[in-house]
Protein backbone atom coordinates (compact mmCIF):
# COMPACT_ATOMS: atom_id res chain seq x y z
CA UNK A 1 0.00 0.00 0.00
CA UNK A 2 1.55 3.26 -0.99
CA UNK A 3 1.82 5.86 1.84
CA UNK A 4 -0.88 8.53 -0.03
CA UNK A 5 -3.22 5.29 0.52
CA UNK A 6 -1.83 4.37 4.04
CA UNK A 7 -2.51 8.12 5.25
CA UNK A 8 -6.02 7.99 3.60
CA UNK A 9 -6.74 5.61 5.23
CA UNK A 10 -5.41 6.55 8.26
CA UNK A 11 -7.67 9.53 8.36
CA UNK A 12 -10.70 7.61 7.66
CA UNK A 13 -10.43 5.62 10.36
CA UNK A 14 -9.69 8.40 12.56
CA UNK A 15 -12.67 10.20 11.78
CA UNK A 16 -14.95 6.96 12.13
CA UNK A 17 -13.49 6.79 15.47
CA UNK A 18 -14.24 10.37 16.34
CA UNK A 19 -17.72 9.31 15.08
CA UNK A 20 -17.85 6.47 18.00
CA UNK A 21 -18.46 9.70 20.14
CA UNK A 22 -21.81 11.18 18.32
CA UNK A 23 -24.35 12.00 20.09
CA UNK A 24 -26.38 10.51 17.53
CA UNK A 25 -26.74 6.36 17.75
CA UNK A 26 -27.57 6.13 14.35
CA UNK A 27 -24.02 7.85 12.97
CA UNK A 28 -22.27 5.80 16.11
CA UNK A 29 -23.57 2.27 14.84
CA UNK A 30 -22.69 3.43 11.28
CA UNK A 31 -19.30 4.00 12.00
CA UNK A 32 -19.07 0.74 13.47
CA UNK A 33 -20.06 -1.16 10.69
CA UNK A 34 -17.40 0.94 9.00
CA UNK A 35 -14.84 0.04 11.34
CA UNK A 36 -15.50 -3.24 10.42
CA UNK A 37 -15.66 -3.29 7.04
CA UNK A 38 -12.26 -1.89 6.90
CA UNK A 39 -10.91 -4.40 9.36
CA UNK A 40 -9.43 -1.80 11.26
CA UNK A 41 -7.35 -3.01 14.02
CA UNK A 42 -6.65 -0.10 15.41
CA UNK A 43 -9.97 0.81 16.13
CA UNK A 44 -10.32 -2.17 18.43
CA UNK A 45 -10.27 -0.05 21.58
CA UNK A 46 -12.45 2.34 21.11
CA UNK A 47 -14.86 -0.24 19.54
CA UNK A 48 -14.52 -2.28 22.98
CA UNK A 49 -15.41 0.67 24.81
CA UNK A 50 -18.27 1.33 23.14
CA UNK A 51 -19.29 -2.48 22.99
CA UNK A 52 -19.08 -2.14 26.87
CA UNK A 53 -20.92 1.07 27.81
CA UNK A 54 -22.66 2.36 24.95
CA UNK A 55 -26.58 2.90 26.24
CA UNK A 56 -27.62 2.45 22.83
CA UNK A 57 -28.52 -1.93 21.88
CA UNK A 58 -27.90 -1.22 18.05
CA UNK A 59 -24.58 0.44 18.50
CA UNK A 60 -23.68 -2.02 21.09
CA UNK A 61 -24.46 -5.25 18.19
CA UNK A 62 -23.09 -2.96 15.86
CA UNK A 63 -19.89 -2.88 17.85
CA UNK A 64 -20.05 -6.70 18.81
CA UNK A 65 -20.50 -7.33 14.84
CA UNK A 66 -17.42 -5.16 13.90
CA UNK A 67 -14.81 -6.95 16.38
CA UNK A 68 -16.31 -10.08 14.63
CA UNK A 69 -15.10 -9.24 11.38
CA UNK A 70 -11.71 -7.09 11.90
CA UNK A 71 -10.98 -10.78 13.84
CA UNK A 72 -8.62 -8.84 16.60
CA UNK A 73 -8.12 -11.73 19.99
CA UNK A 74 -8.31 -8.15 22.45
CA UNK A 75 -12.39 -8.31 21.50
CA UNK A 76 -12.55 -12.34 23.19
CA UNK A 77 -13.50 -11.24 26.76
CA UNK A 78 -15.25 -8.25 25.94
CA UNK A 79 -17.41 -9.89 23.71
CA UNK A 80 -17.47 -13.21 25.92
CA UNK A 81 -19.30 -10.40 28.46
CA UNK A 82 -21.91 -9.37 26.24
CA UNK A 83 -23.37 -13.03 26.04
CA UNK A 84 -25.02 -11.71 29.22
CA UNK A 85 -25.93 -8.67 27.50
CA UNK A 86 -29.84 -7.69 28.92
CA UNK A 87 -30.34 -7.25 24.82
CA UNK A 88 -30.65 -10.60 22.69
CA UNK A 89 -29.35 -8.60 19.61
CA UNK A 90 -26.51 -7.53 21.34
CA UNK A 91 -25.83 -11.75 23.03
CA UNK A 92 -26.92 -12.37 19.36
CA UNK A 93 -24.22 -10.83 17.57
CA UNK A 94 -21.54 -11.20 20.51
CA UNK A 95 -21.91 -14.98 19.64
CA UNK A 96 -21.47 -14.66 15.87
CA UNK A 97 -18.50 -12.77 16.33
CA UNK A 98 -16.75 -15.18 18.65
CA UNK A 99 -17.68 -17.86 16.39
CA UNK A 100 -15.91 -15.72 13.53
CA UNK A 101 -12.82 -15.41 16.01
CA UNK A 102 -12.68 -19.24 16.46
CA UNK A 103 -12.14 -18.42 20.16
CA UNK A 104 -11.64 -21.50 21.97
CA UNK A 105 -11.37 -19.14 25.56
CA UNK A 106 -15.08 -18.58 24.93
CA UNK A 107 -16.48 -22.08 24.79
CA UNK A 108 -17.50 -21.96 28.37
CA UNK A 109 -19.66 -18.76 28.21
CA UNK A 110 -21.10 -20.17 24.24
CA UNK A 111 -21.88 -23.75 25.73
CA UNK A 112 -24.13 -21.29 28.57
CA UNK A 113 -25.68 -19.46 25.91
CA UNK A 114 -27.03 -22.57 24.29
CA UNK A 115 -29.48 -22.60 26.83
CA UNK A 116 -30.45 -18.97 26.27
CA UNK A 117 -34.05 -18.03 26.37
CA UNK A 118 -33.79 -16.24 22.89
CA UNK A 119 -34.48 -18.48 20.05
CA UNK A 120 -31.69 -16.25 18.14
CA UNK A 121 -28.98 -16.12 20.53
CA UNK A 122 -29.44 -20.45 21.22
CA UNK A 123 -29.02 -20.84 17.14
CA UNK A 124 -26.18 -18.10 17.18
CA UNK A 125 -24.25 -20.08 20.19
CA UNK A 126 -24.97 -22.93 18.21
CA UNK A 127 -23.21 -22.16 14.80
CA UNK A 128 -20.52 -20.67 16.83
CA UNK A 129 -19.73 -23.83 19.20
CA UNK A 130 -19.53 -25.34 15.68
CA UNK A 131 -16.80 -23.06 14.16
CA UNK A 132 -14.71 -23.89 17.51
CA UNK A 133 -13.21 -27.16 16.13
CA UNK A 134 -13.50 -28.88 19.32
CA UNK A 135 -15.03 -32.63 18.51
CA UNK A 136 -15.92 -33.15 22.21
CA UNK A 137 -18.46 -30.06 22.81
CA UNK A 138 -20.63 -32.26 20.04
CA UNK A 139 -21.98 -33.91 22.87
CA UNK A 140 -23.43 -30.94 23.92
CA UNK A 141 -25.06 -30.24 20.53
CA UNK A 142 -26.20 -33.68 20.22
CA UNK A 143 -30.10 -32.89 22.95
CA UNK A 144 -30.88 -30.06 19.98
CA UNK A 145 -31.31 -32.44 16.93
CA UNK A 146 -34.21 -32.56 18.91
CA UNK A 147 -35.27 -29.05 19.15
CA UNK A 148 -38.68 -28.19 17.72
CA UNK A 149 -37.96 -26.02 15.48
CA UNK A 150 -35.89 -27.28 12.02
CA UNK A 151 -33.76 -24.28 11.73
CA UNK A 152 -31.77 -24.77 15.06
CA UNK A 153 -32.29 -29.07 14.15
CA UNK A 154 -30.12 -27.65 10.78
CA UNK A 155 -28.28 -25.85 12.66
CA UNK A 156 -26.74 -28.41 15.16
CA UNK A 157 -26.20 -31.06 12.04
CA UNK A 158 -24.03 -28.31 10.31
CA UNK A 159 -22.01 -27.46 13.74
CA UNK A 160 -21.49 -31.10 14.38
CA UNK A 161 -20.16 -31.27 10.77
CA UNK A 162 -17.83 -28.90 10.68
CA UNK A 163 -16.08 -30.31 14.18
CA UNK A 164 -16.36 -33.34 12.89
CA UNK A 165 -18.18 -34.74 15.91
CA UNK A 166 -17.56 -38.63 15.49
CA UNK A 167 -19.48 -39.38 18.73
CA UNK A 168 -22.94 -37.99 17.34
CA UNK A 169 -22.75 -40.12 14.52
CA UNK A 170 -25.34 -42.82 15.66
CA UNK A 171 -27.65 -39.69 16.81
CA UNK A 172 -27.90 -38.09 13.72
CA UNK A 173 -28.40 -41.40 12.28
CA UNK A 174 -31.00 -42.24 14.42
CA UNK A 175 -32.77 -38.78 13.54
CA UNK A 176 -32.56 -39.67 9.84
CA UNK A 177 -34.20 -42.60 10.17
CA UNK A 178 -36.62 -41.01 11.60
CA UNK A 179 -37.47 -38.55 8.79
CA UNK A 180 -37.65 -41.43 6.76
CA UNK A 181 -41.09 -42.81 8.71
CA UNK A 182 -42.48 -39.98 8.24
CA UNK A 183 -41.77 -37.52 5.26
CA UNK A 184 -42.22 -33.86 5.02
CA UNK A 185 -41.47 -31.06 2.97
CA UNK A 186 -41.25 -29.11 5.63
CA UNK A 187 -38.32 -30.62 6.88
CA UNK A 188 -36.38 -31.13 3.71
CA UNK A 189 -33.73 -28.61 4.49
CA UNK A 190 -32.84 -30.73 7.69
CA UNK A 191 -32.97 -33.81 6.20
CA UNK A 192 -30.33 -32.41 3.07
CA UNK A 193 -28.32 -31.30 5.70
CA UNK A 194 -28.26 -34.43 7.77
CA UNK A 195 -27.07 -36.28 4.38
CA UNK A 196 -24.37 -34.16 3.31
CA UNK A 197 -23.30 -34.14 6.85
CA UNK A 198 -23.13 -37.41 6.68
CA UNK A 199 -21.10 -38.32 3.41
CA UNK A 200 -18.66 -35.17 5.16
CA UNK A 201 -17.76 -36.85 7.68
CA UNK A 202 -16.73 -39.94 6.74
CA UNK A 203 -19.79 -41.85 8.66
CA UNK A 204 -19.77 -45.20 6.83
CA UNK A 205 -22.02 -46.30 9.61
CA UNK A 206 -24.70 -44.39 7.97
CA UNK A 207 -24.48 -46.46 4.28
CA UNK A 208 -27.87 -48.43 5.21
CA UNK A 209 -29.96 -45.46 6.62
CA UNK A 210 -28.78 -43.52 3.04
CA UNK A 211 -29.12 -46.00 0.68
CA UNK A 212 -33.02 -46.12 1.95
CA UNK A 213 -32.94 -42.50 1.43
CA UNK A 214 -31.52 -43.16 -1.74
CA UNK A 215 -34.48 -45.17 -2.85
CA UNK A 216 -37.17 -43.32 -1.61
CA UNK A 217 -37.35 -39.79 0.01
CA UNK A 218 -38.18 -37.04 -2.99
CA UNK A 219 -35.81 -34.41 -3.22
CA UNK A 220 -32.91 -35.71 -1.38
CA UNK A 221 -32.42 -38.60 -3.86
CA UNK A 222 -29.34 -37.44 -5.58
CA UNK A 223 -27.88 -36.06 -2.60
CA UNK A 224 -27.92 -39.38 -0.33
CA UNK A 225 -26.07 -41.13 -3.79
CA UNK A 226 -23.42 -38.27 -3.77
CA UNK A 227 -22.92 -38.88 0.24
CA UNK A 228 -22.54 -42.60 -0.81
CA UNK A 229 -20.00 -42.26 -3.21
CA UNK A 230 -17.96 -40.06 -0.40
CA UNK A 231 -18.33 -42.62 2.33
CA UNK A 232 -16.51 -45.23 -0.12
CA UNK A 233 -18.45 -48.50 0.93
CA UNK A 234 -19.12 -51.06 -1.82
CA UNK A 235 -22.09 -52.28 0.19
CA UNK A 236 -23.59 -49.34 -1.68
CA UNK A 237 -22.45 -50.27 -5.21
CA UNK A 238 -25.66 -52.23 -6.31
CA UNK A 239 -28.30 -49.77 -4.69
CA UNK A 240 -26.16 -47.47 -7.06
CA UNK A 241 -26.36 -48.89 -10.34
CA UNK A 242 -30.24 -49.37 -9.91
CA UNK A 243 -30.75 -45.71 -9.18
CA UNK A 244 -28.55 -45.14 -12.37
CA UNK A 245 -31.33 -46.84 -14.50
CA UNK A 246 -33.98 -44.22 -13.03
CA UNK A 247 -34.60 -41.76 -16.13
CA UNK A 248 -36.89 -40.19 -14.07
CA UNK A 249 -33.83 -38.42 -12.45
CA UNK A 250 -31.21 -37.27 -14.71
CA UNK A 251 -29.50 -36.02 -11.21
CA UNK A 252 -30.09 -38.99 -9.44
CA UNK A 253 -28.33 -40.85 -12.60
CA UNK A 254 -25.37 -38.43 -12.89
CA UNK A 255 -25.00 -38.22 -8.70
CA UNK A 256 -24.80 -42.43 -8.94
CA UNK A 257 -22.96 -42.51 -11.75
CA UNK A 258 -20.03 -40.87 -9.95
CA UNK A 259 -20.28 -42.47 -6.96
CA UNK A 260 -19.83 -45.98 -8.32
CA UNK A 261 -16.42 -44.46 -10.42
CA UNK A 262 -15.16 -42.99 -6.61
CA UNK A 263 -16.23 -46.48 -5.05
CA UNK A 264 -14.19 -48.11 -8.70
CA UNK A 265 -16.89 -50.51 -9.11
CA UNK A 266 -15.63 -52.13 -11.97
CA UNK A 267 -19.19 -54.64 -12.41
CA UNK A 268 -21.00 -51.27 -13.28
CA UNK A 269 -18.27 -50.39 -16.67
CA UNK A 270 -20.97 -52.03 -18.81
CA UNK A 271 -23.82 -50.32 -18.09
CA UNK A 272 -22.00 -47.08 -17.72
CA UNK A 273 -20.67 -47.51 -21.35
CA UNK A 274 -24.57 -46.77 -22.50
CA UNK A 275 -24.40 -43.86 -21.37
CA UNK A 276 -21.95 -42.33 -24.10
CA UNK A 277 -24.74 -42.67 -26.51
CA UNK A 278 -27.26 -40.80 -24.83
CA UNK A 279 -29.06 -37.75 -25.72
CA UNK A 280 -27.98 -35.46 -22.77
CA UNK A 281 -24.75 -34.60 -23.03
CA UNK A 282 -24.17 -34.87 -19.27
CA UNK A 283 -24.64 -38.04 -19.08
CA UNK A 284 -22.29 -38.91 -21.96
CA UNK A 285 -19.70 -36.20 -20.28
CA UNK A 286 -20.06 -38.12 -16.59
CA UNK A 287 -20.36 -41.70 -18.01
CA UNK A 288 -16.75 -40.96 -19.65
CA UNK A 289 -15.05 -39.45 -16.72
CA UNK A 290 -16.15 -42.18 -14.91
CA UNK A 291 -15.16 -44.97 -17.31
CA UNK A 292 -11.94 -43.02 -17.45
CA UNK A 293 -11.80 -43.23 -13.58
CA UNK A 294 -12.45 -46.99 -13.52
CA UNK A 295 -9.62 -47.30 -16.34
CA UNK A 296 -12.11 -48.90 -18.68
CA UNK A 297 -9.08 -49.66 -21.27
CA UNK A 298 -12.05 -51.25 -23.66
CA UNK A 299 -13.66 -48.07 -23.52
CA UNK A 300 -11.18 -46.19 -25.25
CA UNK A 301 -11.48 -46.01 -29.00
CA UNK A 302 -15.00 -44.93 -28.28
CA UNK A 303 -13.63 -42.01 -25.74
CA UNK A 304 -11.55 -41.33 -28.76
CA UNK A 305 -14.14 -40.83 -31.53
CA UNK A 306 -15.66 -38.80 -28.97
CA UNK A 307 -12.58 -36.61 -28.41
CA UNK A 308 -13.20 -35.84 -31.98
CA UNK A 309 -16.57 -35.72 -32.85
CA UNK A 310 -19.34 -35.43 -30.38
CA UNK A 311 -21.48 -32.39 -30.90
CA UNK A 312 -21.05 -31.22 -26.70
CA UNK A 313 -17.98 -28.62 -26.46
CA UNK A 314 -18.02 -29.81 -22.97
CA UNK A 315 -18.12 -33.30 -23.97
CA UNK A 316 -15.30 -33.68 -26.00
CA UNK A 317 -12.67 -32.49 -23.27
CA UNK A 318 -14.39 -34.76 -20.78
CA UNK A 319 -13.44 -37.68 -23.07
CA UNK A 320 -9.80 -36.28 -23.74
CA UNK A 321 -9.23 -36.07 -19.65
CA UNK A 322 -10.92 -39.49 -19.47
CA UNK A 323 -8.56 -40.89 -21.83
CA UNK A 324 -5.79 -39.54 -19.87
CA UNK A 325 -7.42 -41.31 -16.53
CA UNK A 326 -7.16 -44.72 -18.20
CA UNK A 327 -3.77 -44.39 -18.27
CA UNK A 328 -2.65 -46.13 -21.32
CA UNK A 329 0.36 -44.21 -22.90
CA UNK A 330 0.13 -45.36 -26.32
CA UNK A 331 -2.91 -43.20 -26.78
CA UNK A 332 -0.10 -40.32 -26.77
CA UNK A 333 0.21 -40.19 -30.35
CA UNK A 334 -3.64 -39.95 -30.80
CA UNK A 335 -3.92 -37.34 -28.18
CA UNK A 336 -0.96 -34.96 -29.89
CA UNK A 337 -3.24 -34.07 -32.88
CA UNK A 338 -5.68 -32.00 -30.30
CA UNK A 339 -2.92 -29.53 -29.68
CA UNK A 340 -4.21 -27.31 -32.31
CA UNK A 341 -7.96 -28.56 -32.05
CA UNK A 342 -10.66 -25.14 -31.44
CA UNK A 343 -11.78 -25.89 -28.15
CA UNK A 344 -10.10 -24.35 -25.86
CA UNK A 345 -11.16 -26.52 -23.00
CA UNK A 346 -10.49 -29.14 -24.79
CA UNK A 347 -6.96 -28.02 -24.90
CA UNK A 348 -6.66 -27.55 -21.77
CA UNK A 349 -7.38 -31.11 -20.91
CA UNK A 350 -5.06 -31.98 -23.29
CA UNK A 351 -2.01 -30.47 -21.02
CA UNK A 352 -3.20 -32.17 -18.09
CA UNK A 353 -3.95 -35.29 -19.92
CA UNK A 354 -0.61 -35.29 -21.81
CA UNK A 355 1.64 -35.07 -18.89
CA UNK A 356 -0.49 -37.35 -16.49
CA UNK A 357 0.42 -40.33 -19.17
CA UNK A 358 3.97 -39.55 -19.91
CA UNK A 359 5.61 -36.27 -19.39
CA UNK A 360 9.07 -37.26 -19.63
CA UNK A 361 8.55 -38.07 -23.17
CA UNK A 362 10.21 -35.48 -26.13
CA UNK A 363 6.91 -35.22 -28.21
CA UNK A 364 4.94 -34.59 -24.75
CA UNK A 365 7.17 -31.44 -23.68
CA UNK A 366 7.35 -29.91 -27.25
CA UNK A 367 3.60 -29.91 -27.50
CA UNK A 368 3.10 -28.95 -23.81
CA UNK A 369 5.45 -25.99 -24.09
CA UNK A 370 3.15 -24.70 -27.83
CA UNK A 371 -0.16 -25.14 -25.14
CA UNK A 372 2.29 -22.57 -23.02
CA UNK A 373 2.01 -20.17 -25.41
CA UNK A 374 -1.94 -20.06 -26.19
CA UNK A 375 -3.57 -17.12 -26.14
CA UNK A 376 -6.22 -18.43 -24.24
CA UNK A 377 -5.15 -17.53 -21.00
CA UNK A 378 -6.64 -20.61 -19.10
CA UNK A 379 -5.00 -23.44 -21.71
CA UNK A 380 -1.60 -21.52 -21.12
CA UNK A 381 -2.32 -21.68 -17.30
CA UNK A 382 -3.20 -25.57 -17.51
CA UNK A 383 0.13 -26.41 -19.76
CA UNK A 384 2.44 -24.01 -17.44
CA UNK A 385 1.32 -26.24 -14.18
CA UNK A 386 1.52 -29.78 -16.59
CA UNK A 387 5.33 -28.89 -17.57
CA UNK A 388 5.96 -27.66 -13.94
CA UNK A 389 4.81 -31.70 -13.22
CA UNK A 390 6.85 -33.18 -15.88
CA UNK A 391 9.90 -34.75 -14.41
CA UNK A 392 12.68 -34.64 -15.57
CA UNK A 393 11.73 -31.54 -17.79
CA UNK A 394 14.97 -29.06 -17.44
CA UNK A 395 14.13 -25.58 -16.82
CA UNK A 396 10.21 -26.20 -16.60
CA UNK A 397 8.75 -23.24 -13.95
CA UNK A 398 8.40 -23.82 -10.47
CA UNK A 399 4.85 -25.25 -8.94
CA UNK A 400 3.04 -21.97 -8.91
CA UNK A 401 5.12 -19.75 -11.22
CA UNK A 402 3.75 -18.71 -15.05
CA UNK A 403 0.75 -17.28 -15.81
CA UNK A 404 -2.38 -16.89 -12.70
CA UNK A 405 -5.72 -17.90 -13.09
CA UNK A 406 -8.58 -15.53 -12.98
CA UNK A 407 -12.02 -16.20 -11.01
CA UNK A 408 -13.40 -17.09 -14.48
CA UNK A 409 -10.87 -19.76 -15.07
CA UNK A 410 -11.07 -21.06 -11.15
CA UNK A 411 -13.52 -23.74 -11.51
CA UNK A 412 -12.56 -25.51 -14.38
CA UNK A 413 -8.94 -25.47 -13.81
CA UNK A 414 -9.67 -27.11 -10.37
CA UNK A 415 -11.33 -30.14 -12.61
CA UNK A 416 -8.06 -30.67 -14.44
CA UNK A 417 -4.96 -28.95 -11.81
CA UNK A 418 -6.12 -29.95 -9.06
CA UNK A 419 -6.24 -27.04 -6.12
CA UNK A 420 -4.71 -23.55 -7.29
Amino acid sequence: MSSNNTSDRSAVVSRLEASLESLNPRIRSQAAEDLGKLGAQEAVPALVERLQEDVNTYVRSACAEALGRIGDARAIFPLMDRLRDSCSFVRRAAAIALGQLQAKEAQGALVRALDDPNFYVRRAAINAVGKLGIPDLGKLLVSHLEAPDPRIRRTTVIALRRIEARDAVPAMVEVLEGYLLNPSQHELPVVKTLVVALGDMGAREAVPVLIKVMQGYVGVRSLAAKALGKLGDVQAAEALVAAMRDQKSRSLQLCAMKSLGQLGYRPAVPMIRSFLKEQDPRLRRTAALTLGQLKDQDAVATLLKMAREDESPLVRPAAVEAIGLVGDPRMIDKLLPFVDDGNAYLRAALAHALSSLDGSTPQVRRALQKLSGDSVRHVAIAAERALANCAGFEGSPVEGSGPEPDTQHISWLRRFLGRI
